[in-house]
């Protein structure tokens, strides 16, 4: 038996010690060496009911080190009433990323989880699965339309993991209600970049829905003419803060992320970079710059 043999079975002595002390010692040990007991499997899952909060945790964590033999155990533990065991089962279970793909049914009934790191790292763990995860698309979706602004940004980075499965569902939300949700699917968009190219038209619809009437670009100001007087300066800037306009940036950019394949908005980003006031013009003339530098 080698030393580290010899200090995992030591650990899994003290992790029933009646020291509560001990157990948490051995417990956070565990959670390196416990794959070299084969005894310690059954220990650590009696360990997850222990009275101590981190003797639970830890218990988690070790049973997390295993391979995919332990996932329907850490599926399980997802309907565990201590918030603490749910949180780390969600994390073990993101690190198997497409193999953990048949805990979706659990995963998404976690996305309502009461604790909103239990939910978050739901949608982490079913965005690492990638294509693999289609079938978790409409549970994400209802998450990117929740009131959770984390979860709803964790979803949408999700579904861009999940790529193509997800793209209809994506595009169907840029035209929501709620323009809040129309941002979100817009960004999840870009982050798929030239995956979603499909989206193009529909994004440009985005852009161009709440688009201002077209002006010629003001003068610049703080130059004084000669009777004394400032020469007046462009309108304020657009308030980026707001949702339609949030969801217009987010268009532009994910028209621009999309790249080549995004080069029939062109005409409307380059009028967009001319008139239109900060940011949309800037993000304008990034998205041009991204389209026409991917097609040459």
């Amino acid at each position: 038996m080698t030393l580290a043999e010899d200090t995992a079975s030591e650990l899994l002595r003290g992790i029933r010690h009646p020291n509560p002390a001990v157990r948490l010692k051995s417990a956070k040990g565990l959670a390196k060496l416990a794959h070299l007991s084969p005894e310690a499997f059954p220990i650590l899952l009696s360990a997850t009911d222990d009275p101590e909060r981190g003797v639970r945790e830890a218990s988690v964590q070790a049973l997390g080190i295993y391979g995919q033999e332990v996932l329907p155990t850490l599926t399980k533990l997802l309907a565990h009433p201590d918030k603490y065991v749910r949180r780390n089962a969600v994390w073990a279970i993101g690190k198997f990323g497409p193999a953990a793909r048949f805990s979706q049914a659990a995963l998404c009934n976690a996305l309502n989880d009461a604790d909103p790191r239990t939910s978050a790292g739901a949608a982490q763990a079913l965005g690492s699965m990638g294509h693999v995860a289609g079938s978790a698309v409409p549970a994400l979706v209802e998450a990117m339309r929740g009131t959770n602004v984390v979860l709803c940004r964790l979803a949408s980075k999700a579904l861009s993991q999940i790529g193509a499965p997800a793209l209809d569902s994506l595009v169907e939300n840029l035209r929501h209600a709620d323009p809040f949700v129309r941002a979100e699917a817009a960004l999840a968009l870009g982050w798929m970049g030239p995956a979603a190219q499909e989206a193009a038209s529909e994004l440009v619809q985005l852009v161009e829905a709440y688009r201002p009437k077209v002006l010629p670009r003001q003068p610049v100001p703080n130059y004084a003419d000669h009777s004394g007087m400032v020469t007046p300066s462009a309108p304020p800037s657009t308030n980026p803060q707001s949702s339609i306009e949030t969801a217009r940036l987010n268009g532009i950019q994910a028209l621009g992320r999309i790249g080549s394949g995004a080069a029939a908005a062109l005409a409307m980003l380059k009028e967009i970079e001319g008139f239109e006031g900060e940011p949309f013009r800037a993000m304008a003339a990034l998205a041009i710059l991204e389209i026409e530098s991917e097609g040459q």
